[in-house]
């Protein structure tokens, strides 16, 4: 890609944060002067449009096997990528927990906060029951919460084991659990990983010169929580997750304590 082009992806990106933080600020206010339930529909159609703007200007191409949970539930998936929360809030209302060091990017934390995005700080048993029961609630009022297990992003090549504990809410909200399976086709297997030292600006600054950017998304069928502890579920999610991608599975879950 040229670089005028390529100035011209990024003077895209710009205004499409400009447009969240106009969203934010007042739209989603707005919006819930017309009832939780009204608010929340037209606050989920606000972000779904946002993400697809944000993915077309990116050339993400989205390949969709499936569909999400209908419904309030818990999806889980891999994570290589932010991208991933790009192509996954791009198809549906979701509610992303994510880890603590993303509400510090500039723009990127703030816009998260506001659409509702959950942070995790990792390490933290007081965080992380604070988020479980915060979870636990969203769920059972109808949200569909997506968290990656993994606890962080990899290159792709492998499924990293998985958190038992991030699964305790669905057990408490009595909602099914679906995994979700993402992986990145072509020039994307290389430029698309977000791991390590990686910053976000210097990182989307490389995917500017890509034309495309391909995502396969395959969305398995709900596991119901009846009978299975989180443990169970995150080695039964995980590989499933796993034999879709054709990784090594290496051991399934890592155990809370």
């Amino acid at each position: 890609m040229g670089p005028f082009r390529r100035f011209l992806k990024a003077a895209g990106v710009a205004w499409v944060f400009l447009a969240g933080l106009f969203a934010v600020s007042l739209l989603f206010p707005a919006a819930g002067l017309c009832g939780r339930h009204a608010a929340d529909r037209m606050r989920g159609r606000i972000a779904v449009h946002w993400y697809g703007t944000l993915a077309r200007i990116l050339g993400l191409k989205i390949g969709r096997s499936g569909a999400p949970i209908m419904g309030n539930g818990l999806l889980v998936a891999n994570h290589v990528s932010w991208l991933d929360i790009v192509a996954l809030g791009s198809l549906a209302p979701l509610d992303f927990v994510a880890k603590q060091e993303v509400a510090q990017w500039p723009l990127v934390g703030y816009l998260g906060r506001r659409v509702g995005t959950l942070f995790l700080r990792r390490g933290d048993p007081e965080s992380s029951r604070l988020i479980t029961e915060e979870m636990a609630w969203r769920l059972r009022r109808g949200r569909r919460l997506v968290l990656f297990p993994e606890g962080t992003s990899s290159a792709g090549t492998e499924v990293l084991r998985f958190h038992a504990r991030l699964f305790q809410p669905a057990l408490l909200a009595h909602v099914p659990v679906q995994a979700v399976a993402l992986a990145y086709r072509g020039k994307a297997r290389d430029f698309a990983p977000f791991i390590g030292d990686d910053e976000f600006l210097p990182h989307l600054w490389r995917l500017l010169s890509l034309d495309a950017l391909e995502v396969d998304v395959s969305f398995h069928t709900q596991v119901p929580p009846e009978g299975l502890d989180r443990n169970a579920l995150a080695g039964y999610t995980r590989n499933q997750i796993a034999e879709t991608l054709g990784r090594p599975f290496g051991p399934a879950v890592l155990r809370a304590g």
